[in-house]
């Protein structure tokens, strides 16, 4: 599959059995290790851009470009040999975690490179801390058996315990963003109008205090009309002015309707960004809640499955109570069932008559000591049935603003209170 300038020709003139028996003071060499180690060094400690750069400053040619696997594989087989390419890998390592080996240098026996190891996996920084111990002169077999089962099993742990949750923080941060982009669109469409708002608010107010001042001169002409007797014409310029009066009091009256017209509408408007911004805040939370969960599964932290996502529900007891959840989306009810059962209570499912038949419905209502429904996610006809029959067989129902965990986990809470 791939050739080295001098793969063939040179051999490994230092395997790690030849000088076991007696005591080295310097460390092992990548061709040293066990064969066994080969793989776990090279998938754990280095990168696969790391690979890349030294198979093409050593040459290494394929007759297709390789897949990450047989680039790998290629590093694998060649690791037990002195080669130039090995040598690379080497000084790669040995450069990369400088730091670390000198800090496990200081450890003089096999009890204290134990110790160290264990501080690495509580941190986590793992990939330093395999190369400087497996190198180490004073490492002992046990140790070695026993880093190499838990290296292992942590590649085989880390895509079982995030691949669920991945899938879910993908959808959760789409519609995050989905979310942010309406509401910064109905925002900005709230302040236009709310300026607008404002602009014709002053225009009235300007043309109310116009009209109101000239109302007082008005009244000031009627008094000293009713002062004067100038006979038909006075008469007549009285008419006209009480004409105009009218018509003043009548545009008066229109302005003030319109300006509280637009006062009610600004309020609405307030009222819906109000709105919108607290869903925006409620989805956030949900989304770093899985996030921080997701953190804590891949450092190792937080042993899977935890729920810390709303409020602490590791007391949490529904005293072998059933819960019926109607509506929701098929990906969450393994999540939502693990939730209940480890609340000591029984998880039921009926998708609302999407593929569930309706005459179903009422048997597991009828089987259920509360019910849980989304609003978001469930037909009009299999709310309003729940509805009706929780309301007439006097079961405890809870409506859930949305389809997540978060609301579901909400609702638990409320129902085992």
């Amino acid at each position: 599959m791939c050739t080295t300038q001098a793969a063939d020709t040179i051999t490994a003139t230092g395997q790690a059995g030849t000088n076991r028996t007696r005591p080295r003071r310097w460390r092992h060499k990548l061709w040293e290790l066990e064969e066994r180690f080969h793989c776990a060094v090279i998938g754990t400690c280095l990168s696969l851009d790391e690979l890349q750069r030294i198979c093409r400053k050593a040459k290494i040619t394929f007759h297709t470009p390789p897949t990450d696997h047989e680039l790998h594989s290629a590093f694998v087989n060649i690791a037990g040999e002195p080669v130039y390419a090995t040598r690379l890998l080497q000084k790669q390592l040995e450069a990369e975690y400088r730091q670390t080996i000198r800090h496990f240098k200081r450890a003089g026996d096999a009890a204290q490179l134990a110790e160290l190891w264990d501080q690495a996996l509580e941190s986590g920084e793992v990939a330093g801390a395999f190369w400087a111990l497996v190198t180490h002169p004073s490492v002992s077999r046990e140790l070695l058996d026993r880093v190499y089962g838990e290296i292992h099993m942590l590649s085989h742990l880390a895509g079982a315990s995030t691949r669920v949750d991945m899938q879910e923080l993908v959808a959760l941060r789409q519609r995050v963003d989905a979310l942010e982009t309406q509401q910064r669109h109905d925002a900005e469409e709230a302040q236009r109008r709310l300026h607008r708002s404002l602009d014709t608010i002053r225009t009235l107010e300007t043309r109310l205090k116009q009209a109101q001042q000239a109302q007082e001169r008005l009244r000031i002409v009627e008094r000293r009309l009713a002062e004067m007797s100038d006979g038909e014409t006075l008469a007549t310029r009285l008419q006209d002015l009480s004409t105009e009066l009218a018509h003043t009091r009548s545009a008066l009256a229109r302005a003030e309707r319109e300006n509280g017209e637009w006062q009610r509408q600004a309020r609405r408007l307030e009222a819906r960004n109000i709105r919108l911004e607290r869903s925006l805040a409620d989805t956030r939370q949900e989304r770093d809640a899985l996030e921080s969960s997701l953190a804590s599964l891949l450092t190792g932290d937080c042993p899977a499955p935890c729920m810390g996502t709303e409020g602490d529900l590791k007391h949490l007891d529904l005293c072998g109570r059933s819960i019926l959840y109607v509506g929701g989306r098929t990906a969450q009810h393994t999540h939502f069932r693990t939730l209940v059962e480890r609340a000591n209570g029984h998880f039921m499912h009926h998708d609302g008559g999407r593929e569930d038949s309706q005459c179903q419905l009422t048997a597991v209502l009828q089987k259920a000591d509360a019910v849980l429904c989304p609003l978001d996610c469930v037909s009009h006809n299999a709310m309003h049935r729940v509805k009706r029959f929780c309301k007439r067989n006097q079961k405890r129902l809870m409506f859930l603003p949305r389809a997540s965990l978060s609301a579901f986990s909400r609702g638990l809470s409320e129902v085992a209170a």
